[in-house]
């Protein structure tokens, strides 16, 4: 289970470096805990955190420069995470079930769910963060990230009869700033089945998700 100790706060770099505006759009990828291979894995966010640290240094064109990173980044992780033999845990339906239904829980309360595809060791979502909670307290997106991953980890670990920690603690996260990043971005998210070969169609994939409004991306 994902436990996050920090201050909450609009930046904050855990191995990663994360923005969190409020009222933000936010593409976020997160997987199941020793999904990918750790050596490979931590070569790749050692060579990350080179390049950033080297452009916090430099500190010109820093957002463009880091938006660059973090694709390279993000499309060499996201291939580990395909090519993976290991805790496919979202392979069971019950499972793949509770992980919607995290999501799902605040949509329209805290967050607005444009779409998610729940893949057999990650999730990739398009949440928009609202500034506040239903009480009036200021939210963020780790306050969000927290609760989902807290209870579908309780959830499927149960359905799964194991215990211990079932995320990996850490979670891709990405600002979406136009509606051309958007429609994009969406439509990774939904043709992620297909590209891993398990389906031919996007509207094949069980686990998919897409709001209605948002059709014209399908």
């Amino acid at each position: 289970m994902d436990n996050l100790h920090y201050t909450k706060k609009e930046f904050y770099r855990r191995k990663l470096p994360h923005f969190q505006n409020k009222g933000a759009l936010f593409f976020i990828t997160y997987n199941v805990k020793n999904a990918v291979n750790s050596v490979e894995t931590e070569k790749i966010k050692r060579i990350f955190k080179e390049r950033t640290d080297k452009l916090l240094i430099d500190n010109k064109n820093y957002s463009e420069r880091l938006d660059e990173e973090y694709r390279r980044y993000f499309g060499k992780f996201d291939n580990l995470l395909h090519k993976s033999k290991d805790n496919h845990f979202l392979k069971n339906e019950e499972c793949a079930e509770a992980v919607a239904e995290s999501l799902h829980f605040w949509d329209g309360k805290r967050i607005e769910l444009y779409s998610y595809c729940i893949m057999s060791n990650h999730v990739h979502a398009v949440i928009n963060v609202y500034e506040k909670d239903e009480n009036g307290k200021e939210l963020y997106l780790q306050d969000i990230m927290e609760s989902v991953k807290k209870y579908s980890a309780k959830k499927c670990n149960k359905i799964l009869e194991r215990n211990g920690q079932f995320w990996q603690n850490e979670t891709y996260d990405r600002i979406i700033r136009n509606r051309g990043e958007l429609f994009r971005i969406i439509s990774y998210i939904l043709d992620n089945p297909v590209k891993a070969g398990l389906c031919q169609n996007r509207n094949e994939w069980k686990f998919s998700y897409i709001k209605d409004e948002y059709n014209e991306f399908m």
